[in-house]
Parts: structure tokens; C-alpha cells; sequence
């Protein structure tokens, strides 16, 4: 009787004996009731079939693992129209039917989980002296029952992957809560289509780019307006962006290569850098501009006593950057970059070999080149 009222036994369970054994702690019990009742059809039995042990592990009691051991009895279905012939004996409310948890270790693992998630929960649990594992904590969040989905007019509505490749669901989002409303099982258009049936409020459907969620949408919820999500919408106007950069970028490319059609070769020493248009002109004038604020920002920051570590977080520039402007004292103005080739160091020997092959192939009278061959080699053609 001590231990049936320490451990808040269900009437009708009785404890037969309890060891203690290297800080875990062995109770059997047994049920006392005579008879059980049929789970399918409710009918009452007293013929036994036979008996077996279910073992069940609880929550700690006094800094011992508590094990319990329960002899369970198996009885005959004494009606002739059930389908089940032979049926365990529950143990509600100690345990649910093939658990191996008491529900109060289940419930206090939800708790947990609930308040800390897998790993965590993990280590609150060791602490406690609960022997269980960060998966069994997940898998009691999940086996909660879901609230109910009440009137909802803004869904967002995206698939996922139960196992990558393999098995996929669909994830319902209420927009305004961004709570989850319901998880189901598959991706399919009349499972999505099902859903919305059951609720004709929806205002406001997000989705991907999908044909099946558009088609369920469509047929289930066609007062609603479909709009894209963040994420494709971004994805759409990036990949318009590139193709539109891609061919503006060649047109550029194929333009600054005409500048250089048939025109002189020159050593890279004298070599002038391409005039730019006023589109870059403006653009590199801008750059100068803001370069000269962020200058005249740090001049003004430092005559404050500020520090340069401080100036460099404060204005987002690199302590480096800071260091050489201060250390200059006037604002350092971009000198344009040369232009360099990988044929510039060989030009002064295309030069030459050119000249001695011409006269060669194009001999005059003279034994000179000609005028127009002239004009190629000074063309560089």
C-alpha cells in the first residue's frame, strides 16, 4: 500500500514485490480486476486466455530509475459478432496499449521537449536521471494533438521532404500568425485541393511556381487570389535581372571590342586607356562622391577624439583604409587603372617579325614593301 500511494497507482493495480538493483528500481504489479472489457466491442469477459509481461519504464523516484513490470492477462471476446476473439487488458491510465512509457514520463518528456526541443532536452533529461534519447523527445511532440484550424483567409502553402527524393508533404502557413496550420502527407492536387474545400474563407493563397497547388487552387478555392512567394518572386526577377545584365553585358563587350578594330598597335607604355561614356562617367562620379563623404566623415569623426576601430565600425571601412587616409591628410583621388594584355610584352617582336616577313611575300622593285604594306605594318594588321 506505502508504494501503490508513492507512485499514484490507478485503482485496480496492485504491486507485488519491488528490488533494487544498481540504482534502478524493480516494481511488479499486477491487475486485480476479475474481468476486462472488449476494446472493439465493450463486452465484459472473465475467461482467461494466457498472460504475458509488458515492462515499463517511469519517471525517477528518489534518484532511482523506476522500472515497472506488469503482468498482463489475455481474454477471450465471449461475443459471437466481434471480430476480436482474444484481447488485452488495458492499462489505462497508466499506459497506453504497446507503449513502453507510463503516460506521466510521456507527458513530462513533452513538457521538456516542448520548452527546450531534442538536444537540449537531451541534456535536461540526463541531469534528471530520465533514460531516453533527443528522437524519443521529438516523437512525443509529435504524437500531441493538433489545435484545431479555425477561420483563416491568408495561407501560404509550400512542399517539403519527409526523406529527400523519396517521400514529400505539404506545409500549410497561416500569413498574419505565421504558425503552422496543418502538415499533409503528400504534395498532391487533391490532397491540397481536399483542404482548401474545407475552407472556403480563404482570401489570399501564396504558393511556388507548382502546377499542382495552382490547378488545386483553381478548382477548391477559386475565389481566393493567388500571388507568388517571397522566394520565387525573388528567384523570378534574379533570373530576369541576369539574362537582361547577360545580353546588356555583351552588347558592351561587343562595342568597346569595335572601338579597337583597325586601329594602330601601340606599346603598352603609350597606350591611353578608352574614353568612357557618360553613363560609367556618371557612375564613377558618383562612386568619387560617396568616397569623398565617407573622407570627410572620418576627418570629422577623428577631430572628435574618436578612435579608429571605433570610426571603421561606426562607418563600415576597414581600420587600413582609416590609417592611410588620416596618414595622407588630403583625400586620396582613384588613378585609372592601365590596361593590360597578355600580347603586350611580345608586341616589339611581332613588330619585327612582321617587318622582315612582308617584303618577302610583297616584294617591289625597290626590294622594299610597298605602300599599302607599309600601312599594315603601321596598322598592325
Amino acid at each position: 500500500m506505502e508504494i501503490t500511494s508513492l507512485l499514484s497507482l490507478p485503482e485496480g493495480i496492485g504491486v507485488t514485490s519491488s528490488t533494487l538493483e544498481e540504482q534502478t528500481m524493480n516494481i511488479r504489479m499486477c491487475l486485480e480486476h476479475p474481468s476486462a472489457c472488449c476494446p472493439l466491442c465493450g463486452d465484459p469477459s472473465e475467461t482467461v486466455h494466457s498472460q504475458y509481461q509488458r515492462h515499463l519504464r517511469d519517471f525517477p523516484c528518489g534518484g532511482q530509475i523506476l522500472r515497472i513490470h506488469i503482468t498482463v492477462r489475455k481474454f477471450f471476446c465471449l461475443n459471437s459478432l466481434c471480430h476480436r476473439k482474444i484481447f488485452a487488458e488495458r492499462l489505462a491510465p497508466l499506459a497506453e496499449p504497446w507503449a513502453q512509457m507510463t503516460l506521466r514520463l510521456v507527458a513530462t518528456l513533452q513538457a521538456i521537449g516542448l520548452a527546450t526541443g531534442g538536444r537540449l532536452g537531451k541534456r535536461v533529461t540526463d541531469r534528471l536521471g530520465v533514460e531516453t534519447s533527443r528522437t524519443t523527445i521529438l516523437r512525443c511532440i509529435m504524437a500531441l494533438p493538433t489545435k484545431s484550424v479555425g477561420k483563416v483567409t491568408q495561407i501560404g502553402i509550400d512542399d517539403f521532404s519527409f526523406r529527400r527524393g523519396k517521400k514529400f508533404g505539404t506545409l500549410i502557413i497561416d500569413l498574419q500568425t505565421h504558425e503552422v496550420l496543418d502538415v499533409l502527407p503528400d504534395r498532391t492536387a487533391e490532397t491540397s485541393a481536399s483542404w482548401m474545400a474545407e475552407h472556403p474563407e480563404v482570401e489570399i493563397i501564396s504558393r511556388d511556381r507548382g502546377g499542382d497547388y495552382a490547378a488545386a487552387a483553381r478548382t477548391s478555392a477559386p475565389q481566393a487570389t493567388q500571388i507568388a512567394d517571397r522566394f520565387h518572386l525573388l528567384k523570378n526577377l534574379g533570373t530576369v535581372l541576369e539574362g537582361m545584365l547577360a545580353r546588356h553585358l555583351a552588347a558592351h563587350r561587343n562595342a568597346q571590342a569595335e572601338k579597337y578594330v583597325r586601329t594602330p598597335l601601340e606599346d603598352a607604355s603609350s597606350r591611353q586607356p578608352p574614353k568612357q561614356d557618360p553613363k560609367e562617367a556618371h557612375q564613377s562620379q558618383a562612386k568619387r562622391e560617396e568616397r569623398l563623404a565617407k573622407y570627410k566623415q572620418v576627418v570629422a569623426l577623428r577631430k572628435l577624439g574618436l578612435s579608429q576601430t571605433t570610426i571603421a565600425n561606426q562607418i563600415g571601412i576597414s581600420h587600413a583604409t582609416i590609417s592611410r587616409w588620416l596618414i595622407d591628410g588630403a583625400f586620396p583621388e582613384q588613378k585609372p587603372r592601365p590596361r593590360k594584355s597578355y600580347l603586350d610584352s611580345y608586341l616589339p617582336f611581332l613588330y619585327e617579325r612582321w617587318a622582315r616577313r612582308l617584303p618577302q611575300y610583297y616584294p617591289t622593285t625597290s626590294g622594299t614593301c610597298g605602300p599599302w604594306v607599309q600601312k599594315i605594318v603601321e596598322v598592325g594588321l
